[in-house]
């Protein structure tokens, strides 16, 4: 499938050009979360880069929670929580949820578990008084596990795209580091470097060469560890899930909260009945995994797995859970349920907000 054809099948009403143009920047602690006060027809974000929820016909953000009731429910995840691909911030998962009891989503794109465990110990302090906390996760751990040269430090976990997001992490900290002129100027020429070796080989070829010269040995021997392999990585990730769930429900004895897990729904995984649409991105989803990725992402035996794991850890720390892609059983089979491998439709998050409302009412 030509990229031509894949961008026109993802962008159909989905505004993905408006989600592509909102970055992903550095803050402590979380590592990497959504720009923030971004404005657009389709999405707003909030002082904190969380996106705006409707409410009472009106677009409110975390920092507003307080004046517009005293209870709600939360969501946290990543991207899917963040709904990538609603086409307004009226049709957000979150939103649909509000039209019954307000539900504030915590959602960051590219979220592992970990991170959005850390989000919400970093912002509860502006909630008010949570009735329920929906979970929507379950992707992006083991997609960390699939990335090659992931989990730098693996005792401590990983953010997706590691080489990435840590070198823009660091390049944004050192940016506001201080603001001699020297520092700013050292940031842009790593910012040229960078675009210069994404477009030529030739370039990526030089500054390797150089860069071997100049690493200290102990960083060489790091270097030499990165090459683990994704049963290795699983194997770690879980422990820090395992860790994570026991924090969360030591935050649901102590404040008395209703937690729900709820495996998120993905094209890989789905046992909904594809349309022809949908068909054509899965296989285009597939073809692309498979040149990225060190698996293949797209088999059963690892969703399968890993959803065994998840239920037995949430039985054990007493948090209730659900599968969401056995849910897509139910989903129309004429509509479009997944613009890509994990991002929803209008319908899609409609179809969710439905069936977690049947959960938490």
């Amino acid at each position: 499938m030509s990229k031509k054809i894949s961008h026109k099948i993802r962008t159909n009403k989905t505004g993905f050009e408006t989600y592509s143009k909102i970055r992903n920047e550095f803050r402590p602690y979380v590592m990497s979360t959504n720009e923030d006060n971004f404005k657009s027809k389709i999405v707003n974000t909030d002082k904190f880069g969380f996106r705006k929820t409707y409410f009472q016909k009106k677009l409110i953000g975390l920092d507003e929670i307080k004046k517009s009731t005293s209870t709600h429910n939360v969501i946290v995840g990543a991207s899917t929580a963040f709904s990538v691909g609603s086409p307004s911030d009226k049709e957000t998962i979150h939103s649909y949820l509000s039209k019954k009891k307000l539900c504030i989503s915590l959602g960051v794109r590219g979220a592992t578990g970990q991170q959005e465990t850390v989000t919400y110990l970093q912002f509860k302090r502006f909630l008010g008084k949570v009735k329920n906390i929906i979970i929507l996760s379950g992707l992006n751990d083991v997609i960390l596990c699939s990335q090659k040269h992931s989990l730098f430090y693996p005792d401590f976990g990983g953010v997706m795209s590691e080489n990435d997001r840590v070198s823009n992490s660091i390049m944004q900290y050192n940016f506001f580091h201080g603001i001699e002129k020297w520092k700013i100027g050292r940031n842009n020429i790593f910012s040229f470097m960078t675009l210069a070796a994404n477009k030529s080989k030739i370039i990526r070829s030089i500054f390797s060469f150089f860069s071997n010269r100049f690493l200290h040995s102990s960083d060489k021997r790091k270097i030499k560890n990165l090459n683990r392999s994704f049963n290795e990585k699983i194997s770690n990730i879980r422990k820090i899930i395992s860790n994570d769930l026991d924090t969360w429900s030591m935050i649901a004895r102590k404040n008395k909260i209703n937690i729900i897990y709820i495996l998120q729904p993905t094209l890989a995984w789905s046992n909904k009945r594809l349309t022809e649409n949908e068909k054509k991105i899965y296989q285009y989803e597939r073809n692309r995994m498979k040149k990225i990725f060190l698996v293949d992402t797209f088999n059963k035996t690892i969703y399968l797995k890993q959803k065994s794991f998840l239920k037995k850890m949430c039985k054990k720390n007493h948090i209730k859970f659900h599968d969401a892609n056995e849910w897509t059983k139910k989903a129309s089979s004429n509509k479009n349920f997944f613009i890509d491998l994990c991002h929803l439709t209008q319908y899609g998050n409609f179809f969710m907000s439905e069936n977690i409302n049947k959960l938490i009412n």
